[in-house]
């Protein structure tokens, strides 16, 4: 029997949750976990639909990146979609629980899983931390294409891996590159990092105008979205599950989608 308690600790030996940022809220947000794991149900971002789709399944425990309650609560609105997520979870018996900060920063986790899906090789974290309780690998990560190519083919290539619409970008894109310095999610402000480890292009989210024109003669500075850069942990979770725990079959991607449309 695998009980909902199992499933968290196979998470949490890649991803510690001593390894989030004072600002989060991951963990186990809401459950019992002594209770017996009928399923679990993998998401970016918890949504009404995906806890809908978690009771469908039969799956009693939703895995998400992004915790769906991030700040305090000082009441609960039924008609809110915080407010449906809690009744339905209630209703239902089923337990959320969040990989966030934490997440970002383990060794197999968001930034590894958009490292390998744009095939880098020599993958390391951009930045090394050190936590008071845990050895953490780092923020971000830097990886090396396979042989030298020319900037816009590159971004080609990721815009079509990523099911990108664009990109938005600064920096020369005729010139070769090879190294390749990255951050799932929003993460301009270690773009400094990146130019400092002389990597050749950085890829990140949220980029504001003036952080662009910030970074326009430094490297090639390139926006591929938050939801883009981060997609790929849902399957990375998958794996992290089934390899630790061989026995247990039932792990499923939600069908969400990015919320966030382009026209």
């Amino acid at each position: 029997m695998v009980q909902i308690k199992d499933i968290c600790s196979c998470l949490e030996q890649v991803a510690p949750l001593s390894w989030q940022e004072s600002y989060d809220n991951a963990g186990l947000i809401i459950g019992d976990k002594e209770k017996e794991c009928t399923g679990v149900m993998v998401c970016l971002d918890v949504f009404e639909d995906v806890v809908k789709e978690a009771i469908n399944n039969k799956c009693n425990l939703v895995v998400a990146h992004h915790p769906f309650i991030f700040r305090s609560l000082k009441k609960i609105d039924i008609n809110s979609e915080i407010g449906r997520i809690l009744a339905l979870a209630f209703k239902n018996d089923i337990a959320i629980y969040a990989s966030h900060t934490n997440m970002d920063s383990a060794k197999i986790g968001v930034n590894y899983a958009l490292a390998k899906a744009l095939d880098l090789e020599d993958i390391q974290a951009l930045q090394m931390e050190q936590t008071e309780s845990d050895a953490c690998p780092g923020i971000g990560a830097v990886g090396y294409l396979k042989k030298e190519m020319c900037a816009e083919d590159f971004l080609l290539q990721v815009k079509e891996k990523l099911s990108l619409p664009c990109i938005k970008y600064v920096g020369d894109i005729k010139k070769p590159i090879k190294k390749i310095g990255l951050c799932g999610g929003s993460g301009v402000d270690f773009a400094s990092w990146a130019v400092n480890k002389h990597c050749d292009c950085y890829l990140t989210a949220d980029i504001k105008y003036h952080e662009f024109l910030d970074y326009q003669h430094k490297i090639i500075l390139a926006d591929i979205g938050h939801y883009e850069s981060e997609q790929f942990i849902k399957q990375q979770i998958i794996d992290i599950i089934s390899k630790k725990i061989t026995n247990f079959a039932r792990l499923f991607i939600s069908k969400e989608i990015n919320r966030v449309r382009y026209i």
